[in-house]
């Protein structure tokens, strides 16, 4: 089961789930801190806090756009520095979101 607010989440370089996150968050993006730009951030923060709970979408095994902001969206600078742009991905995936999707999605069928 996943909320609107998770699916919205991962999903918000996608339309219509931009224009679905903007509104959320009252007509501009959510704190670049709190969007989904990272995996391993990601990942990290379901690990070690009891609050973080978030279940993969279907679209991790099938939309590589998710991961790619190919529209440009203006999604701002987390406190270190960080342009958030496209979703970091894991070394294996070779910086691929396509490539990404294909092994999670070959691990799934196995």
């Amino acid at each position: 089961y996943n909320s609107p607010g998770i699916i919205i989440h991962y999903l918000i370089r996608q339309e219509p789930f931009t224009t679905m996150a903007i509104e959320l968050q009252s007509g501009r993006f959510d704190c670049p801190d709190r969007l989904f730009f990272d995996l391993a951030s990601s990942w990290e923060g379901c690990m070690t806090s009891s609050s973080d709970f978030k279940e993969l979408v279907p679209e991790f095994f099938c939309l590589p756009e998710m991961f790619l902001n190919t529209n440009r969206f203006p999604l701002g600078q987390t406190q270190s520095g960080r342009t958030v742009d496209d979703v970091g991905l894991p070394p294996w995936a070779n910086g691929s979101a396509f490539e990404f999707v294909r092994i999670q999605r070959e691990a799934l069928e196995s």
